[in-house]
């Protein structure tokens, strides 16, 4: 048989349950907005390697720069997702 408890303790047991339900509900959506922003970003990466490849064949002499700018904006991003 269970154990019997008064209001009170009821009504924090039942707050405490709340709490950790929000809680876990706060940290799924924070994941999913993380996911979301990672595969964002992996497009995003993805596109401006494909433009730098192009700018490449034209203009060879900016690789060095069109890799800075890449690997500099994918830093940056990761650090952003990994603040959230």
């Amino acid at each position: 048989m269970g154990v019997v408890l008064g209001n009170g303790q009821a009504r924090v047991t039942r707050r405490e349950i709340e709490q950790v339900a929000a809680q876990a509900e706060v940290a799924a959506q924070a994941e999913q907005a993380r996911a979301f922003l990672t595969s964002q970003v992996l497009t995003n990466i993805a596109t401006l390697v494909t433009q730098a490849e192009a700018q490449t064949r034209i203009a060879p002499g900016g690789a060095q720069f069109y890799e800075a700018i890449i690997t500099g904006y994918a830093l940056g991003a990761g650090q952003r997702i990994g603040q959230l």
